[in-house]
Formats: C-alpha cells, structure tokens, sequence
C-alpha cells in the first residue's frame, strides 16, 4: 500500500518536473536571464511569505485535520492568511523609504502582485494541505497536477499568444495556476465542515502555533539556507546570472521528485500512526531508496554536455552546468534532509528540524558572502551544498540518538532491492 502510493505521488511529482523544464526552457528562450531573474525573485519573496502564512496553514494543519475540528482550522487559517497579507504590505510599505533594501529585495513594480498571489497561494495551500492530512492522496495529487499543468499552459499562452516576454508572463501565469485549483480545493474540503463553537477557536489556534511555529520557523530559516545566495547574486553580479542560477537550482531541485514524494507519503503515514518503532523502519527504508535514486538521477544530470545546455536553454544560459555540479552534493543532501524532516514533523518533534535548519544557516551566512564574491555562482551552488550538508549530519545524529539506530542499518542490502524491484512488478502488473 505504501509503494503503491509513493509511485502515484511520484508519477505526478514526475509530471511537474516536466512541466518545469518545458517552463524553463520557454523561459530562457522567450524571456531571457534578466527577466528570468526578476521571475525567480517575485516567487521566492511569495516563497518566503508563504512560509510565515504556513506557520498556521502548513504542516500543522496536515498533521491536526484527522484530530481537531475541520471547521476550527479553516477559520483560523482564513484569518491568520488574511492578517500576514495585511502585516506584509505594511513591511513593504516601510521598506520603500529604503530605495536601496527594497529595489534589492522587491522586484520594481511587482509588489502588490507578490502579496495578492500569496493570499490566493495561502488558500490554496490550506486545501491541499487538508487533503493530505485526510490521506486523499488522489485528490491532493489531481490537484497538484491541475496547478502546475495551469502554470504551463498559461505561460505557454502568454509568450506565445500575447506575445508577453518579460516577468509579467511568469505572474500572469502564477495568478491562473493558483486561483483555479484554490477554487477547485474549496470544493473537494466540503465534505469535511462540521459544526464548531467560538470557545474551540482559541484551543486549536494554541495547537496549530505549538507545531506550525517549530516547523515553520524550520522552514524559513531552511528557505534562507536555499534561497539567500540570490539576493547576494543580485547584490554583486546583477539581475542576469540570477536568472542562471535560478534555471540551475531549477534543474536539480527537479530531482527532488523522487526524496519529496516518498516523504509525503511518509508524513500522511507517520501523522496517522502511533507506532514509534513503524515509525523508525518505515523511515530508514525510505530514506535509502530517496538517496539512492536521486544520486543515480544527478549522474545522469551530470553526464550531459555544456554544449546540449548551450543548445536547450540559449548561449545566455551556458555557465548552467558548473552551477548544477556544485550544486550537486547539496541534492543528494536534500534528498536525505527531506526524509528526516517529515519523520521529525509526523512524530510530534518539528523542533529539531527548526534545530537543523539553523545549523545550516550559521554555515550559510558567512559562506555566501565569503565564495560568492570570490567564485560567483560556482561559490553559490558551493554554499548551499555546504549549508545542507551540515543541516543532514545534524538530523542523523538526533535521529540516531531518539532511535537508537545503528550506521549499518543505512546499508541498502541485496535483498531491499529485489523485494522492492518485485514490489513495482507485481503493481505493474496490476
């Protein structure tokens, strides 16, 4: 049942990749590195504020929609989505005092789209994050397959039929693949209202901030940890070779299929059992099988020629290949990194991966103003590979120390792989 629900989530995690690198490949075509850049900006500042949004609509509501009022959670995340969309444009207004910080940090021009998409995000984010707390897997991943196929589609439209080609066609695109499926995830959550009083409100809202705060404040000092050498890029090499380094964290992280939905998967199983030690096995399995692959991917990645990049992305796009190599040790970090997030988050103990992310980030900080300056996107992709890296080795220990599981048992044995290679047959054969 689990295989066979990794590979359903897997399929449609396979089909965003796609559709990523068809976004990627129109976008260094059509829009070029500039206006490339100035997209990854807009959608990493959504990025960052939706991480503050989640601190009440994220993982917290995965892990309480099968054991508090549904009604309860909506509500306070309504509210709490609405309030850090009101906060955040105050923060910008502030900020525009300060030419400098805020031209660095905000997009010109972009800033009211940026806090609008996050309210529409925010909404969407509670549906889909509601479905998979209920375990409706088919219905969380139709609705992830209808936001990114909207996203394509609607960028598609906009080069190719509008004749759009700067960022406005990346936002555009952004504001139709998040308000449709926000709506459509309005409709699948129906079922689920029930009646609540005002006196469960205040209860709830101390349950959601008592694990969204733990794992949210992970999550954002993780999104540094990923994100930050692109304000540092922009700050000492401009606009351009952010739009590179955006399309190279673009390129790998698509690897990340493979780690992201086999811990899905795990979150929904763990959040829903009370077995400590189901708990531990499922998630060691797990964890080698994610690593594996997505080593195995990387090679691939790794193997294909400069000149094929040159080719597929543009000559504006040809310093692609050394960002995705020294970014590549910080993948398979990831990979493992994602495996001990969700078994911290679907056990109750999202403090230590907030732990671990601020480790990573004490490495991050000086790394990237030490190597970027010095070695420009290589120092970037060096950076971020070093920051989870020591993120990972932090995990492993806490992991060892709660488990009591022994180095050995990360062995990938003989008989693993034929058990899970005779798994796949007998669902294909199905």
């Amino acid at each position: 049942m689990i295989l066979r629900k990794i590979l359903a989530t897997s399929g449609t995690r396979v089909l965003n990749a796609i559709s990523s690198l068809l976004i990627l490949w129109m976008a260094t075509n059509k829009l070029g590195s500039e206006a490339w850049g100035t997209s990854g900006l807009i959608l990493l500042d959504i990025s960052i504020i939706l991480l503050v949004v989640e601190l009440v609509t994220g993982s917290a509501i995965v892990f309480h929609t099968s054991k508090e009022n549904f009604s309860s959670l909506f509500v306070l995340s309504a509210i709490w989505t609405v309030a850090i969309v009101l906060f955040f444009g105050f923060i910008f207004y502030f900020l525009s005092y300060f030419p400098d910080t805020y031209e660095l940090m905000i997009p010109e021009g972009y800033s009211i789209h940026i806090l609008a998409l996050v309210l529409i995000n925010g909404f969407y984010g509670f549906n889909v994050n509601s479905l998979l707390g209920k375990e409706k897997l088919k219905a969380f991943n139709g609705l992830f397959v209808l936001q990114f196929s909207l996203l394509l589609v609607s960028m598609a439209l906009a080069i190719y039929v509008f004749n759009v080609t700067d960022a406005d066609a990346f936002v555009t695109a952004l504001y139709v693949s998040y308000s449709i499926p926000a709506v459509v995830g309005w409709i699948l959550i129906i079922p689920f209202f029930e009646e609540f009083s005002a006196s469960d409100l205040k209860k709830v809202l101390n349950k959601l901030f008592h694990f969204g705060s733990m794992t949210q404040l992970s999550s954002i000092a993780h999104i540094i940890n990923k994100r930050m050498s692109f304000y540092v890029i922009r700050q000492y090499l401009g606009l351009a070779p952010v739009g590179i380094y955006n399309s190279g964290v673009q390129l790998t992280e698509g690897l990340r299929l493979i780690g992201q939905s086999i811990s899905l998967v795990q979150f929904s199983s763990l959040s829903n059992s009370n077995s400590d030690e189901y708990a531990r096995l499922l998630s060691i399995q797990l964890l080698k099988f994610s690593v594996l692959l997505t080593s195995l991917a990387l090679l691939f990645l790794m193997a294909i020629p400069k000149e094929v990049f040159e080719i597929v992305f543009s000559k504006d796009f040809n310093d692609l290949k050394v960002v995705i190599i020294s970014l590549a040790p910080g993948v398979v970090f990831l990979a493992a990194n994602t495996i001990f997030s969700h078994y911290f988050s679907g056990t109750g103990k999202p403090k230590y991966n907030m732990y671990a992310s601020f480790v990573g980030l004490t490495v991050t900080i000086p790394a990237v103003y030490l190597l970027i300056p010095a070695y420009q996107l290589v120092g970037a992709g060096v950076a971020a590979s070093m920051a989870y890296g020591t993120s990972v080795i932090y995990q492993w220990i806490v992991f060892q120390q709660i488990t009591k599981t022994k180095f050995s048992e990360l062995r990938i044995r003989k008989m693993e792989i034929r058990n899970f290679i005779s798994s796949i047959r007998r669902l294909l054969s199905n």
